[in-house]
């Protein structure tokens, strides 16, 4: 599997508050849901009324891909911000699951430490430690 992440720098010189800046932002947001249907959040800069910073994250079997749909993103992006996209920073990682899977626990519905084995509970926590 691969895992494809994209990060976007705007600088939106014509932003007065963040108000302004977040109606730029959520134009690109709702841009790329819709056309390209992945989410795009934002992941720096939030306290900068002028600058931004733009992350995504995809998955997917292929490679060529992975890639495809993150230049996709950055070209959806880049016609939804007028150019005020000033750098862009992709990577796709090879995700490759070292160990068995994890039994999902009845009890928990969860796959994390409840599942077969207990010893990770402190003596504390447990019912018969009275």
């Amino acid at each position: 599997m691969y895992v494809g992440i994209v990060q976007l720098t705007l600088v939106i010189a014509h932003s007065h508050s963040l108000k302004d800046k977040r109606m730029v932002i959520r134009r690109i947001k709702d841009r790329v849901r819709e056309r390209v249907g992945v989410v795009v959040n934002e992941v720096g800069e939030q306290d900068s009324w002028q600058r931004g910073e733009l992350g995504c994250a995809v998955t997917s079997a292929d490679r060529v891909k992975a890639l495809a749909l993150l230049d996709e993103v950055v070209r959806v992006a880049q016609s939804a911000s007028d150019g005020q996209i000033v750098a862009v920073a992709k990577d796709v990682l090879t995700f490759e699951v070292a160990s068995e899977p994890i039994e999902v626990s009845d009890r928990t519905g969860s796959g994390d430490k409840a599942g077969a084995d207990e010893t990770w509970i402190p003596d504390a926590w447990r019912d018969d430690a009275e």
